[in-house]
């Protein structure tokens, strides 16, 4: 993937803020367990504060926050989409199963933003993935903890 400016690296990130929102939501919709689905709300709340710091990033850059409908011809081209689709076993989730989704899913963000900072001149925008890389690999963290919590105290 190449990114021609600031803006489409912006408008990716963005996409991909609210694509892993869409998925954790999707997620909450399937799970029979309180608990797991109340972790997916959170990580979900998560993702939409980031696709919020990434608009005003936009905005502070002098960019417009336009509509998805609203976007120039090329901007579809940094879509991100994140689909889910669950049998019914995956509906059965459990906590510690929805604790490995989650650091799953947010290596492979901190991943992406490390490698976009690869891709990037843009010293201020290299900065703003560093940061987003940086909220990822906490999210990563912070479940691995708990992870490691709960699965310490069955053992």
């Amino acid at each position: 993937m190449e990114f021609k400016s600031v803006l489409d690296v912006l408008q990716f990130a963005v996409s991909k803020e609210q694509a892993s929102r869409q998925f954790y939501l999707d997620l909450v919709g399937q799970m029979k367990d309180p608990t797991t689905r109340s972790i997916f709300q959170a990580i979900a709340k998560q993702e939409e504060r980031h696709a919020a710091s990434l608009k005003l990033e936009m905005m502070k850059a002098g960019y417009t926050v336009a509509d998805e409908k609203d976007r120039p011809g090329n901007a579809e081209d940094y879509q991100w989409d994140e689909r889910l689709e669950m049998d019914e076993s995956a509906r059965q989730m459990t906590y510690v199963d929805a604790l490995l989704l989650a650091i799953q899913k947010e290596r492979a963000a901190f991943q992406l933003y490390a490698q976009l900072v690869g891709m990037t001149e843009d010293l201020e925008l290299r900065k703003m993935l560093l940061e987003l890389a940086e909220e990822e690999m906490r999210h990563v963290l912070q479940f691995e903890r708990e992870y490691e919590t709960v699965t310490h105290h069955k053992d």
